[in-house]
């Protein structure tokens, strides 16, 4: 979030703030008027009720001293507007009555009778709401003209302290795409930023150094690595040239077939680590999902397991041919590892290779982690990376996929 918007946050707090606190101030002002003048009218009857009160014990007629307040000596003498109203609610004490009247309505004790005081003649708060509210409204108005100048000198007050968090966020924006800014610490000040800085500048320094790690070893790895598999690429050449017994003959095969995988491998992975660009093409995919099958086939060995292929020989996928082994050598290859018996199928429709299996299935809590780097189940002999080579080449090629998995085993989508 930019610094500017923080800033504006805690003006719109101010006047916000100010006109909730406004409002709540304006109801409760009238909620506290209504009652202090009905509790009026209540306490005045009260005070009546004792007057009347005190004329029946001695036997007199009962008349109260306050002209607007009348006795009914039975509940059926009563007003119909009020009795009927009183006839729904018995402890109702408030009554609108027509042509703009109010009544208070108390009940005497021991059935003595009722007063009721007709006050629409007494009553203040309603003759001065319209002042009120224009009050209120003035008082609202000036508040948020404080609250807003409050607000702008707090605004210049946030400027001015979180300039430093501006020139921090300048440094992080101006840095190279290809270098993490250095030595920007020492220019904050030693307070809650240049804290921030700080950590900021040692964390940076912490992946600046990850960093260097990787890209010496991914260095090394395609010097070291390429070198011993180029030998042993002519060699293996040499050696089929020389006469060979049927035995040597499959074995070599098995060699050359696991060094043209290494050497596939080495290139993507390469790829990925230093982020550049995979190879571009379209594939034949039966023939990269025979080739697959084929290298991961010592997995099925000894095993009663159908495996079904339903892919058209002419179908091709917007995939290097390269990059589509590798998928399909680690999907495979968790097929063939992980199911014992049963069945393995393969098929493609609707630009979506399916891959199903009767295997021992994922458990559901490791389901949602099972495409992250190092993340294996129990009985896994690997290192919990395959899946995750699969989700990084499906990003970087623009490939969904899909895993679900019960007990029954696990079915994977490749939408292309």
């Amino acid at each position: 979030m930019k610094t500017a918007q923080l800033r504006n946050r805690i003006v719109i707090y101010f006047v916000g703030s100010t006109l909730l606190t406004s409002a709540l101030f304006g109801l409760s002002s009238f909620l506290f008027a209504y009652n202090i003048e009905d509790q009026f009218f209540y306490d005045l009857l009260k005070d009546e009720a004792k007057v009347v009160q005190t004329q029946l014990s001695q036997g007199q007629a009962a008349q109260p001293k306050l002209d607007f307040i009348r006795y009914f000596q039975t509940q059926a003498q009563l007003p119909s507007v009020v009795l009927s109203l009183l006839l729904e609610e018995p402890n109702r004490r408030e009554f609108a009555g027509e042509n703009d009247q109010h009544f208070h309505l108390l009940k005497l004790k021991q059935q003595q009778g009722y007063l009721l005081a007709e006050v629409s003649d007494h009553l203040v708060v309603r003759k001065i709401t319209e002042g009120m509210v224009y009050f209120l409204l003035f008082v609202c108005a000036f508040a948020c003209l404080i609250a807003i100048i409050m607000g702008f000198a707090s605004y210049k007050i946030a400027k001015r302290l979180l300039k430093p968090l501006d020139n921090l966020m300048v440094i992080l924006n101006n840095a190279p795409v290809d270098k993490l800014p250095q030595g920007f610490a020492t220019e904050f000040k030693n307070d809650e930023i240049g804290t921030f800085a700080k950590t900021l500048e040692s964390a940076l320094d912490r992946i600046r150094a990850f960093i260097s790690r990787e890209q010496v070893f991914t260095r090394d790895v395609s010097h070291e690595l390429r070198t011993p598999v180029t030998i042993s690429q002519g060699a293996l050449t040499l050696l089929k040239q020389t006469s060979l017994d049927q035995q040597q003959t499959s074995l070599v095969q098995r060699i050359d077939s696991a060094q043209q995988q290494i050497e596939q491998s080495l290139t993507v992975l390469l790829a990925l680590a230093r982020e550049d660009q995979l190879g571009q093409g379209k594939s034949r995919l039966l023939a990269a999902i025979e080739q697959s099958i084929i290298q991961q086939y010592d997995h099925l060995d000894g095993k009663d397991i159908e495996l079904t292929v339903d892919v058209g020989s002419l179908i091709e996928v917007p995939v290097e041919k390269t990059s589509l082994l590798i998928l399909l050598n680690n999907l495979l290859g968790n097929a063939f590892k992980y199911t014992s018996q049963g069945r393995i199928t393969i098929s493609f429709a609707n630009n979506t290779l399916l891959i199903e299996d009767t295997g021992q299935g994922i458990k559901n809590d490791e389901q949602l982690l099972v495409f992250d780097e190092g993340v294996k189940g129990k009985n896994s002999q690997g290192l919990g990376l395959g899946l995750n080579i699969v989700k990084r080449l499906c990003e970087k090629l623009a490939l969904q996929y899909t895993l679900t998995s019960d007990s029954s085993g696990t079915q994977v989508e490749i939408i292309f």
